[in-house]
């Protein structure tokens, strides 16, 4: 609707959205209080979303723009609403989220992409609109996701993550005369989110006298596959090599808690082109 950039590195935006949200046999909308089965759901939200990147530049292209100087931090503020019964919605909705980023060089040993959020739904909500970490079910290493963690593993209605990634530049593969030979460069990361869901969210919370106390939220889809964290973050870490061949990027990747999870996996491989100058 709405998009406004300023010179001083601020800009704002307002956007707004109508959506469907359709049950299937895997993920079924079924209500706490009476069991019954809602074929879908609408919403009508609007998102208001302010970001701040002092001494930001661009490579300015026909279609597209791509930011030169990451060495600068940005931060992004943006909230969404939508009101029960406004054009159409079926449900309350307020959600915050916080993001910030920045590239900090480290002279002669490389840099760190460090990416950290937070966010909080303050509504009631169904868990299809609560703070679902992104799970990563490619073989391919995407930016601001977890590669070992099963799809809606952790359902929270509030969260802080952070996403750090190192790029040694070869300050260590430089000293090995082979691996100096074929420019390699080594990349470790780490990364890991830790959250909550309040009594209010949850469709599994009962009053003191042992009814449900929220009967208009849905099931969750499964007990043995959506979980509420525990009292410790979900964390990993990668370590890999890039600038194979000039282009490909290949992380080893390693769970190292909540184990005891069905269908969690410990560690994996993931690949993906990145060219480095």
């Amino acid at each position: 609707l709405l998009n406004n950039e300023f010179w001083s590195g601020f800009s704002y935006k307002l956007s707004a959205q109508n959506t469907r949200e359709y049950a299937t046999h895997l993920t079924a909308f079924e209500r706490v209080g009476d069991g019954t089965f809602v074929p879908y759901y609408d919403m009508t939200s609007a998102t208001l979303t302010l970001r701040y990147a002092p001494h930001e530049t661009f490579i300015q292209s026909r279609t597209s723009r791509t930011p030169i100087n990451h060495q600068h931090p940005v931060f992004v503020l943006t909230h969404t609403a939508a009101k029960a019964g406004l054009l159409g919605s079926d449900f309350d909705y307020q959600r915050t989220d916080f993001k910030y980023t920045q590239r900090i060089w480290l002279s002669a040993f490389g840099y760190v992409d460090a990416n950290l959020k937070a966010g909080k739904v303050w509504s009631q909500s169904p868990f299809t609109m609560l703070c679902m970490p992104n799970a990563n079910l490619s073989y391919t290493i995407q930016p601001e996701s977890f590669a070992l963690m099963n799809p809606m593993e952790f359902v929270n209605d509030e969260y802080a993550s952070w996403d750090l990634v190192y790029y040694l530049n070869g300050c260590v593969f430089n000293n090995i005369p082979l691996f100096k030979r074929l420019k390699w460069r080594e990349v470790v990361s780490f990364r890991g989110i830790y959250g909550s869901l309040s009594s209010k969210n949850d469709p599994t919370a009962l009053n003191e006298d042992g009814t449900v106390m929220n009967p208009d939220l849905y099931l969750f889809p499964s007990d043995d596959d959506v979980y509420k964290m525990g009292s410790h973050p979900y964390m990993e870490y990668a370590v890999g090599i890039e600038n194979i061949f000039k282009c490909i990027r290949v992380d080893y990747v390693r769970r190292l808690n909540y184990f005891d999870h069905p269908h969690a996996s410990k560690n994996g491989i993931q690949v993906t082109m990145h060219w480095t100058f």
